[in-house]
């Protein structure tokens, strides 16, 4: 087990974690959400690595250092290196569970269309949105370049650990729904077991979209939550304690699918 000393709860870093035990085979592979960063996924990641599983976050081109690098950013370049950063991971271990949130719920999906992934963890997964001013952005993107966040609280506390930025690139939103729309055609192509979560507080993603993800995917094995009390950001808001279990437990049953009851365990 790891101790509790040094972590880390705030940082735009990638990380990469070795597990232990018979857990270590199984890497998670984690993508963070639209103008959002690896700190959304630091504290599930440390709960990951203390059950022995082999951890890596990723941080998409353009994010995690200023909304001007990310401007010179589209989804080609961000799925571009999911795919690198998939490669890579299933390279060390013998399996890899997906696991996205928001848009990396998007880019999760599509990697298991056109990657052998042993699950998909998707998070607020956007296929509806509660507001429409994201469709004015292919009109806006000629008139000025970005949008002003204004987080009401407690979100703005979750957006502050997630190192997400305070403005978005206008052209980056039009990219985000050209993604957003391809994913919603592959979706009949999934058929890697998936689990759902949607924060029912969730005052960005229409809680309708975790139902598409669920009616519309071909996975045999699916499983769809939701958390009352949890806002968009659901892995740092007050009932992320819940989702960890939830997700170790599909963790668990995709291990028991995937290698056999024999070969499935926790780290020592």
């Amino acid at each position: 087990m790891f101790t509790i000393e040094s972590r880390i709860y705030k940082s735009t870093e990638p990380f990469f974690w070795s597990g232990s035990g018979d857990n270590q085979k199984t890497g998670i592979l984690m993508i963070h959400g639209f103008t959002g960063s690896p700190s959304e996924f630091r504290r599930v990641g440390y709960v990951l690595r203390d059950e022995g599983y082999t951890v890596h976050a990723v941080r998409l081109p353009g994010h995690g250092t200023s909304p001007e690098d990310m401007m010179r950013t589209g989804w080609t370049d961000w799925y571009g290196h999911v795919l690198e950063s998939y490669d890579e991971l299933a390279a060390k271990c013998k399996s890899v569970v997906v696991m996205g949130h928001s848009m990396g719920g998007l880019l999760a999906l599509k990697l298991a269309v056109e990657r052998r992934v042993a699950g998909v963890i998707s998070l607020a997964t956007p296929i509806f949105l509660t507001s429409r001013k994201s469709a004015l952005a292919i009109l806006l993107q000629y008139f000025i370049k970005y949008i002003d966040k204004k987080p009401k609280k407690p979100f703005s506390t979750i957006l502050d650990e997630s190192c997400a930025y305070t403005k978005t690139p206008i052209r980056c939103i039009v990219s985000l729904r050209k993604l957003l729309k391809q994913v919603r055609t592959l979706l009949p192509q999934v058929e890697a077991p998936v689990w759902i979560g949607q924060g029912s507080k969730d005052g960005i993603v229409h809680q309708g979209s975790a139902a598409f993800l669920y009616e519309r995917i071909r996975s045999k094995v699916k499983e769809l939550r939701y958390y009352p009390k949890s806002s968009h950001g659901l892995l740092l808001d007050q009932e992320r304690e819940r989702i960890y279990a939830d997700i170790i437990a599909f963790i668990l049953s995709v291990q028991v699918a995937y290698y056999g009851v024999k070969e499935a365990g926790t780290a020592n």
